[in-house]
């Protein structure tokens, strides 16, 4: 059967056996929130320091809560080593520390979904510090260390421009409280990808921890309980990618109010034009019965046009409806919070890329009583 659904592939030119692998490594360092999926791929080379930075301006030019600029901010030393033993065996290590700034844009809109993937709590933190293992052609790796969910599961490649952060994490899951951006969990996770055909599975402390928070820094304590992941899935290079998966929250102390969710999506090319570009597209659905997040289902759209002459355009939309347990403890709010991007990137050099924004939020924060927002932005981000 899997055989029959990749000679299908083959022949309307959705997989490409020849197909450079150098998209996702190109990706990580085209953007510095870009995530580091476990298939990431870099040539070797002994340990490098790497400084990336990332500054927002954006105003809520009307409706929401207030109006004004905020200026969000992203600081970050990466320090990355990879190398490939005689075995065939590659090993990966990947630290990332980083430091966030400024004020928070949805404060302003009163976006539930967060409208800017910057906005954080302001502290230095360790983010990123894991050992990955894999083999040389990419069929398994295996990833210890504090990562976050959001860098492989539940992941749309093609929604990465976008600054709106429910195209980065579906809000049914980063609601409940699970180790994403910028709070990470020490986790191990493992992907098996032979060919088109791919499982991937993780497990996380369940609570992640803020440094400069009472909290503590971000070290496992006996109740934290913990986050089970699975995905199964068809991706073949940068041509498509189709899953579906299910996560399991659940707090040692509190094993009643176990938080499950399940979510499909897919990602593919949709029409390249030789060398003049190529249109993408994807699709996300997630949906969770929470005890701690208003956010009951969600679903998101996107495409994205891909020129080497004009950068990258993309446009997506993301709606997140309220539980009906929320709704009835709620009876005044509105049934969703949806929102309009568009958003042009284009690099100037390969130091230094800008990308103008523009949202428009129906229902911000899920009041029925707020005026629409619409928020207009610029991201400037480079790396050295």
């Amino acid at each position: 059967m899997l055989r029959l659904i990749l000679k299908l592939a083959t022949g309307l030119g959705l997989v490409d056996v020849h197909a450079a692998r150098a998209t996702t490594s190109m990706q990580l360092a085209d953007n510095p929130r870009a995530p580091i999926p476990l298939q990431a791929s870099t040539p070797p080379h002994p340990w490098r320091a790497h400084l990336l930075w990332a500054f927002d301006l954006m105003n809520t030019a009307s409706g929401g809560r207030a109006h004004g600029w905020k200026a969000p901010a992203l600081i970050e030393l990466r320090l990355t080593q990879h190398q490939r033993w005689q075995a065939g065996i590659d090993s990966r290590w990947h630290v990332d520390l980083i430091r966030i700034l400024g004020s928070n844009p949805s404060s302003d809109a009163g976006d539930v979904q967060v409208l800017d993937n910057l906005s954080a709590h302001h502290t230095w933190r360790v983010y990123r510090a894991f050992w990955q293992l894999g083999d040389a052609y990419r069929h398994w790796a295996l990833r210890l260390g504090w990562q976050g969910y959001d860098e492989s599961f539940g992941l749309v490649p093609d929604g990465g421009d976008l600054l709106n952060s429910s195209f980065g994490q579906m809000p049914t899951g980063s609601q409940a409280g699970m180790p994403i951006w910028p709070q990470t969990a020490l986790g191990i996770s493992a992907r098996w990808h032979p060919d088109a055909l791919y499982v991937q599975a993780g497990l996380w402390s369940g609570v992640p921890r803020d440094p400069g928070l009472p909290q503590g820094w971000n070290l496992p304590r006996r109740g934290d309980g913990s986050l089970h992941a699975l995905e199964l899935g068809l991706q073949r290079h940068d041509r498509y990618k189709l899953a579906v998966g299910g996560w399991t929250l659940q707090r040692a102390h509190a094993a009643a109010q176990a938080h499950h969710g399940i979510y499909a999506l897919a990602d593919a090319r949709l029409l390249a034009l030789d060398t003049r570009g190529h249109l993408v597209g994807f699709l996300q659905w997630g949906q969770t019965q929470p005890w701690q997040s208003a956010v009951g289902r969600y679903v998101g759209a996107g495409l994205r046009w891909i020129s080497p002459m004009h950068g990258r355009v993309s446009v997506g939309v993301a709606r997140a409806a309220l539980s009906p347990a929320f709704r009835a403890r709620h009876r005044g709010s509105a049934r969703a919070e949806t929102a309009y991007e568009l958003a042009w990137r284009y690099r100037l050099n390969p130091h230094l890329a800008l990308q103008p924004d523009l949202q428009y939020i129906v229902h911000p924060a899920l009041a029925p009583q707020s005026t629409h927002a619409l928020e207009v932005g610029l991201r400037i981000d480079g790396s050295f």
